[in-house]
Order: structure tokens, then C-alpha cells, then sequence
């Protein structure tokens, strides 16, 4: 100060003022506009979609999948399965399958080729009268319904297999094996440990347990490829995939029962669903199941 009693005013903060001010200022400008804008788009316009117009922007809404909802399903129906070779002459292998609706379970026997029903085999009533006779000749045997069979020859099998997709097998030993007659033959190699299989791989092992009377490993293969193949992603080609499964094999399993059974196959093929396994052993004496093998199989699949 130069004199005493003259004030003196700093002028260091007045240029900073007047910029907050403006500042303040744009704020609130911007604040009022979009309100106004926004009004203005709500009265106007229902959802974003149609502001930027069809096709300009995808809503999807988001799925809660562990709540989603399957169909409520009940009973139990009885498969006869089997392979044949290529003239349908030699049956391969063959097994009882039981889709549980009930308990939600795959149950699976295994039946040796050979197996006597009364006086002749399992393999010559298929010779004498096809799977139709067998089917019917295997429900007198066993006193329960065995509602559909469905018989594949080798080539068709491997192709309907391949469409469904390759499985992850473990094995706890390398098998190294071929066999056949000069029409039939087949060759397998399977490494110890986890590996992925084809359908060429999966027919030559299952037929490769069946010959070598393994039944109960016969059994977990057909369990862990029916678990495996029948998934989320097949349930979704399943239109396709019967009408390749019809061309493939001889079977009495019509549309209508497709079409009746898309609900199980929902099911069944849901990631979020746990199907049970079983496997029940057949056991033999001779070529003859024992008492006891009969009652066991009776038990799990009436």
C-alpha cells in the first residue's frame, strides 16, 4: 500500500471466477438439454430399438439357464439294440436299454450272441426271423415289455454315430485286436488312458467286448456314449438325426413316437440334468443266463 488508509483489492482471483461462472453456466445448459431431449425421445419413441430403427440394434434379454424350466416326464420304455454286419446276417453284438423316466436313468444289459433262448441262440433266431422275431421271442424270455428294437448294419451305425459326434473314452489298458471273417473283419487299437473315438472305434469296441464276453465293460461304453452323445446340441438337430437314425437302422420306432418322446429327449439331453447309470450284468452258465441273472434283469427292467 502506498499511502495508509487506501484499501487494497487483490485482483489475482477474479479471472477464475468468471471462468467457474461460465462454467456453471455450460453445466446447466447441458443438464436442461438433455432433459429436454430425453422427454422429448420417451414421448416419442418406445425403446431404443425403434430410435435407431429394425434391424439397427439386437436386444436380448438375459436367461437365468440354471432356472430354466424342463417338461415333467414319466415312465419307462425298453430298447432292444444291435449290430449287424453289412450283408445282416451276423449279428455283432446286441443289449437292453431302458430310458427311465422315473428315477431319469439309462439302464443297460449287455447279451452275449450266443446267448440260448430255449434251444436255439439268440444269433439264429435273428438269422431265422430278424430283430422283430427276436424282439418278441426275448420278451417271452424275460416276462417285460420291450417296447422298440432297432437294428444297425456297421457302415450305418459308424455314420449315425459320427453325426452325433466323438466321445472321450478312457481306457486303463492299450487294446490292441482284429478279427472277423474275410467279409467282417475289423482291426481296433485303443491307447491306455483318455482318448477321443470316432464311430468306427466305438461299433469296433463294443463289438470287441461282446466277443471277448467283457459284458460289464460293454455295458459302461454304451452308458458313457449314450450320456455323452445324447447332449443339448444333438436335442437340437434331433429332426435330422431320426431321420438319419430311421435310414439307418431297421426299427418299428415310428415318427409319431419321435414326436411323442421330443419331451424325454429334452430331458435326457439337458446339460442341467443328472442321468443315472446302470449296468446290469448278465451272467451265464454255459450259454444260458443263471437264475439269478434273470431275476436281477427281471428287477431292473419291469
Amino acid at each position: 500500500m502506498k499511502n495508509r488508509g487506501d484499501f487494497y483489492l487483490s485482483q489475482a482471483g477474479r479471472g477464475k471466477t468468471k471462468e467457474a461462472k461460465i462454467l456453471l453456466v455450460l453445466l446447466a445448459f447441458i443438464v436442461v438439454f438433455t432433459a429436454v431431449f430425453f422427454v422429448f425421445l420417451s414421448h416419442r419413441y418406445g425403446s431404443a430399438a425403434a430410435f435407431f430403427g429394425k434391424g439397427e440394434i439386437e436386444i436380448t434379454e438375459a436367461e437365468d439357464e440354471e432356472d430354466k424350466a424342463l417338461p415333467a416326464i414319466s415312465g419307462r420304455v425298453n430298447y432292444l439294440i444291435g449290430e449287424t454286419d453289412d450283408e445282416e446276417t451276423v449279428l455283432h453284438y446286441l443289449y437292453l436299454l431302458q430310458a427311465d423316466k422315473d428315477n431319469l436313468s439309462y439302464k443297460v444289459c449287455a447279451l452275449r450272441s450266443d446267448m440260448l433262448l430255449g434251444e436255439e441262440t439268440v444269433s439264429a433266431i435273428f438269422e431265422t426271423g430278424g430283430g422283430a422275431a427276436l424282439q418278441k421271442q426275448l420278451m417271452e424270455y424275460f416276462g417285460f415289455d420291450i417296447q422298440y428294437y432297432a437294428v444297425f448294419k456297421k457302415s450305418s451305425f459308424v455314420e449315425f454315430a459320427n453325426k452325433l459326434g466323438t466321445m472321450v473314452y478312457s481306457s486303463n489298458e492299450e487294446i490292441r485286436y482284429s478279427a472277423g471273417t474275410e467279409d467282417d473283419k475289423y482291426a481296433l487299437h485303443i491307447n491306455e488312458g483318455e482318448q477321443k473315438i470316432s464311430g468306427t472305434e466305438l461299433s469296433n469296441l463294443i463289438r470287441y467286448f461282446s466277443e471277448e464276453q467283457r459284458l460289464s465293460e460293454e455295458n459302461e461304453l454304451i452308458l458313457n456314449a449314450l450320456t455323452a452323445l445324447f447332449n443339448e446340441e444333438n436335442y437340437q438337430k434331433a429332426d435330422s438325426l431320426f431321420r438319419l437314425f430311421v435310414k439307418s437302422a431297421t426299427t418299428d420306432i415310428t415318427v409319431r413316437d419321435f414326436e411323442n418322446g421330443r419331451d424325454a429327449l429334452l430331458v435326457f439331453g439337458s446339460r442341467f440334468q443328472d442321468i443315472t447309470k446302470y449296468s446290469v450284468t448278465a451272467e451265464y452258465e454255459d450259454k444260458a443266463l443263471t437264475k439269478a441273472a434273470l431275476t436281477n434283469i427281471k428287477g431292473y427292467f419291469s
